[in-house]
């Protein structure tokens, strides 16, 4: 019997998923090479003439504080990098020039992580008092990152420009993948995104209708970020008519796989059901596939060949304008918002970051309490990414009641919203999914791990988060205030 042989571009596109799904769970694991680019930018700014200090965990600059994470050390960036440097040549035939160009973006990340440290710098001090988004976060060094992706694509017929617009999309796609690796299914969600991430390549457009085509798909970003549903943003981004083949989109598995990268949709009991069974036949049509995969999302014509049109670039600056939508709108939109600050009858220490550490009536001085306005009008994330972002790894405990650790304290998470308290992320989520939503606040209870058993711990963190709504049920009820 003779067995269909699979292509090689296949397993190479394999090679390439496997590397970006490496690369957002890496985000999450241990740094080993913190501080390596600390004395470059500090040096940097001393150049520029600006005041920074090194307060070890942290850099001051001028007034502002800046946390040192293993995002600034440029770790998470040289992972991701070598991500998408496999990606882009997962089509390269010499395997000495493929791993010439992935050995390069190791001192391209050191250049790029460098740049998005004084990129983040220069935004928290033009935001100030308030931060960048998850999202925004990572965005701002996969920016950087694209010059130096394109320098080592392999050359084809293709114009440049189509180049740069994969790799945007790519680097936008990622940028969104990283905070949901952290939430429940988000290995379905990341899994679906790179399976539908491989279907995309840019297109040629070809006439009104790809216009047309392209108009609805920013409409319908435009209508997401009014109604704020930020769990939208990924399908979104990766059902661009500029990059996906229409006849992928609106398949029985595209629609499926598209449907598992919503977190919302990836946290239901049958979305393994679904989802997998849209992956699983996804992939192996890949496999069976005896072309490059190029689609066609748009009118297709030949690339060398096509005449410039001031209306094909409009179109297409139009398209990578809208790569960047899903992390600057709710930043945007969220100008002259009035800022959330506890209930003045509970003492606080601001953190930093919209975080504020409480003292309740009832709370023991061995336990902490803190909490987290939204950025902006973004949804929370959970306890785990918002730590993360702060410096903090948690690992979830096989116990009930939702609880964490650091190895040495364990954490309870609720989310205060519209009058309601919850105390699990999808039942947040499933809260905060209609249009227009208040965020609410994020408040999270932390004891040392030795101390409390586990249903002292749920019974302590219960006690203290619904005496902590009442507080604000009571202010809102005195001053018309409510948490967003």
């Amino acid at each position: 019997m003779n067995l269909p042989r699979v292509p090689d571009h296949a397993w190479r596109t394999v090679l390439a998923a496997g590397a970006i799904l490496m690369a957002i769970q890496l985000t999450h694991a241990h740094d080993e090479l913190r501080d390596v680019t600390k004395p470059v930018v500090m040096g940097i700014l001393w150049m520029l003439g600006i005041v920074v200090q090194d307060c070890g965990e942290s850099i001051k600059v001028g007034a502002l504080q800046v946390p040192w994470t293993r995002d600034c050390a440029g770790i998470n960036l040289l992972w991701i990098l070598l991500a998408l440097a496999v990606w882009v040549n997962r089509r390269e035939s010499s395997p000495r020039r493929f791993w010439i160009r992935v050995a390069a973006m190791v001192p391209a990340a050191l250049i790029a992580n460098t740049a998005r440290v004084l990129t983040l710098v220069a935004y928290r001090s033009a935001f100030y008092p308030s931060v960048e988004s998850p999202q925004t976060h990572y965005f701002m060094g996969l920016l950087w990152l694209v010059p130096f992706v394109t320098l080592v694509t392999p050359e084809d017929d293709r114009p440049k420009s189509h180049v740069v617009a994969e790799t945007l999309h790519a680097a936008a796609v990622v940028a969104l993948l990283a905070p949901l690796a952290g939430v429940p299914m988000g290995g379905l969600v990341c899994l679906a995104a790179v399976v539908a991430l491989a279907k995309c390549r840019k297109q040629t457009f070809g006439g009104w209708r790809d216009g047309l085509l392209l108009g609805a798909w920013g409409m319908a970003g435009a209508g997401i970020a009014l109604t704020n549903l930020d769990s939208l943003w990924l399908p979104w981004l990766l059902a661009c008519p500029a990059l996906a083949p229409a006849t992928w989109i609106f398949s029985w598995p595209g629609l499926a796989v598209l449907l598992s990268t919503n977190a919302v949709f990836a946290m239901q009991s049958w979305s393994l059901w679904v989802g997998g069974a849209g992956l699983l036949f996804a992939v192996s049509r890949e496999f069976k596939s005896q072309g490059h995969g190029q689609g066609t999302s748009l009118s297709a014509s030949v690339p060398g060949n096509t005449p410039f049109s001031w209306a094909a670039s409009a179109l297409n600056g139009l398209t990578l304008a809208a790569f960047v939508l899903p992390f600057t709108a709710s930043t945007v939109l969220a100008l002259g918002q009035d800022t959330w600050l506890p209930p003045a009858v509970i003492p606080s220490r601001a953190l930093g970051n919209q975080g504020y550490e409480l003292k309740l009536p009832d709370q023991p001085d061995d336990v902490a309490v803190v909490c987290f306005a939204p950025s902006g009008r973004e949804r929370h994330h959970t306890m785990q990414v918002c730590f993360k972002y702060r410096g903090v790894t948690l690992t979830e405990l096989d116990a009930p009641g939702n609880l964490s650790t650091d190895g040495t304290r364990v954490y309870k998470e609720y989310f205060l919203t519209g009058g309601a308290l919850l105390d699990s992320y999808a039942e947040y989520v499933r809260h905060t999914f209609y249009p227009g939503a208040s965020p609410g606040v994020h408040f999270i209870v932390v004891a040392p791990q030795e101390k409390l058993s586990v249903d002292e711990m749920v019974k302590l963190a219960d006690r203290l988060a619904n005496q902590f709504a009442q507080i604000c049920q009571k202010q809102t009820a005195t001053d018309g205030a409510r948490p967003r």
